[in-house]
């Protein structure tokens, strides 16, 4: 079993809450994991130009944990403050660890703040309004593609479909 991340709380006063910081795992069972560029890990995550509305939100993630089979991610995922349009690719499971923001989805606001948790689907598209900053935990789940195996025998299923239709006429 491996060795679990250490977690340090530290209290800063100039924002009055408390910052989390996870030492990295920098060896894992495929080999050396890349250390990142902050005490996180976190990478930039540019926003598009064209999506943002308001102020110059800067983005940033680091992909925690996925499945073998490639149909889910985690990542962790913070925001300064700004507006912008965002689309959903996969659907995505948020929930908010730190600071607060408001989306607004099909004409409906909702203000996400620490503790929170919203489902966005696959598809959909929403305006995030960040005042300060937002720190959220994602869950990203994919249709997972099927196995080569599976691929050939629905291949094997749909030809032999055709054929006995072929037949019967």
């Amino acid at each position: 079993m491996g060795k679990l991340p250490r977690i340090t709380v530290t209290r800063n006063p100039a924002r009055g809450r408390a910052d989390i910081d996870m030492l990295e795992q920098t060896v894992s069972l495929d080999g050396p994991v890349a250390r990142g560029s902050d005490a996180r890990g976190l990478e930039p995550m540019p926003i598009r130009p064209a999506s943002i509305l308001e102020g110059e939100p800067r983005a940033r993630e680091k992909l925690l944990a996925h499945s073998t089979n490639g149909g889910a991610s985690v990542h962790l995922w913070d925001c300064t403050s700004g507006r912008f349009q965002w689309t959903y690719v996969t659907e995505e499971i948020v929930h908010v660890v730190d600071g607060d923001a408001t989306v607004e989805i099909a004409g409906t606001c909702r203000r996400l703040q620490a503790g929170d948790t919203q489902v966005f689907p696959a598809g959909s598209q929403c305006r995030w309004s960040v005042p300060d900053y937002v720190r959220t935990v994602t869950c990203r789940l994919t249709a997972a593609s099927p196995s080569p195996l599976k691929r050939r025998i629905r291949a094997a299923l749909a030809g032999a479909h055709k054929q006995r239709n072929s037949r019967a006429r």
